[in-house]
């Protein structure tokens, strides 16, 4: 199969991917009012998939290192449909939880092996641009997920939301089991996973800066994502129904721009210079806090859709440096490391920090503080530069 097929097909499953995990972001006031809910308990469903996530992505990143990654990937589609389409069966706030975090299990399986076929699909010098538009995804299912989940919900109740955006990973994971790819390296050859990995992988210093701030990035974009449709409606004054097609237009304006944007200027600034994709982390970082700061402080939609078009520059970037810092034997369990740090120290916290913030102050004090997350990612990434630049002079 063609390298472009297969990019359409993941890019597809990742759309599908982030409906499946954003849809309950547009349903948040109905279930705050069907199950009683306060802000800090809807922040907990956000993240329940984020747990589950994290803990079992590097078992199924070592798992991909040794088999054959479009299957665990196809497994993992398989696993967070089903997960999906029974959270319409939830009876209280604990099922519901379970249902969420069943999700994360199939993602994890999907997102420590999607990156790394198309890694070995493109040459190196494409890897932003087309980890970038794999990753037009995030932004397009996120809305798809937001608007979709409002919509159904509001039409049909919340019920039919998960079901109906549930059932499509089904089909596409079937074909993803059935893709004619063979494996990078015999699985024989591969030693068992050590967690020795791990340990060399964060004494990799470049590695350890990256992840430390895509964790930053985490943090404020998943807060962001999840509560933005009850921001517009509460600190706005939106209806449900126009928050929700507000904040996913916002998101699929800004990805479309952003994501390949991000990555053509960092495949662009890392020809003419080695740690260019870093540098354009780090600046992307910084112009996303002060455009939300601004907006936040002018209640402008301009400097919210700003904020959010550089935010988005890092999605194929910061994947795309974790795949140069690294070796490809590894790659798989360095995205499933990285994936763990990210979201254990980002987006899992951050909403029930956001909700427990806003239970005790208000949602807008809880926004203004996500950007001080966005300030150190960039901090994060420049030190990665840094350490990059001394472990290549000590190379040669």
């Amino acid at each position: 199969m063609s390298a472009t097929r297969i990019l359409l097909l993941f890019l597809a499953i990742n759309i599908i991917n982030y409906v499946d995990r954003q849809v309950i972001s547009g349903v948040f006031p109905l279930l705050k009012d069907h199950f009683t809910l306060s802000d800090a308990q809807l922040g907990l469903l956000g993240t329940a998939f984020m747990i589950t996530y994290s803990l079992t992505a590097i078992p199924f990143g070592a798992w991909s290192d040794r088999w054959l990654p479009h299957k665990v990937a196809a497994i993992g589609v398989g696993i967070w449909s089903l997960a999906t389409v029974s959270s319409a069966l939830a009876w209280s706030f604990g099922s519901l939880f379970f249902f969420r975090a069943l999700v994360g299990v199939g993602e994890a399986a999907y997102v420590s092996t999607a990156g790394t076929i198309l890694s070995n699909a493109y040459p190196e010098h494409k890897r932003s641009a087309v980890l970038g538009l794999f990753n037009l995804g995030m932004p397009i299912g996120g809305a798809l997920g937001v608007v979709l989940g409002g919509w159904i919900g509001v039409t049909y109740g919340w019920q039919w939301a998960f079901v109906l955006v549930g059932l499509p990973g089904l089909i596409l994971g079937h074909f993803a089991f059935r893709l004619p790819l063979p494996r990078v390296e015999p699985a024989e050859k591969r030693p068992r996973f050590h967690l020795r990995e791990i340990g060399q992988l964060l004494r990799n210093r470049p590695y350890f800066y990256t992840a430390l701030g895509y964790a930053g990035i985490s943090f404020a974009f998943g807060a962001i994502v999840l509560w933005v449709p009850t921001f517009f409606e509460r600190s706005m004054g939106y209806s449900l129904a126009d928050a929700t097609m507000l904040s996913g237009a916002l998101q699929v304006g800004a990805g479309l721009l952003g994501a390949p944007i991000g990555g053509w200027v960092g495949d662009f600034w890392q020809k003419r210079n080695p740690r260019g994709r870093l540098y354009t982390l780090v600046l992307s970082m910084l112009l996303s806090a002060a455009f939300l700061w601004a907006g936040l402080l002018l209640g402008s939609l301009v400097c919210f859709f700003f904020s959010a078009f550089f935010m988005l520059w890092h999605v194929g970037v910061a994947s795309a440096v974790i795949f140069d810092v690294t070796d490809r034997s590894v790659w798989n369990t360095a995205s499933a490391v990285a994936m763990f740090l990210m979201h254990a120290l980002g987006d899992i916290p951050s909403p029930v920090i956001v909700g427990w913030i806003s239970d005790r102050t208000s949602l807008f004090t809880a926004f203004s503080l996500l950007p001080i997350s966005m300030l150190l990612a960039s901090l994060f990434f420049y030190m990665a530069s840094r350490t990059l630049g001394i472990q290549k002079r000590e190379a040669l």
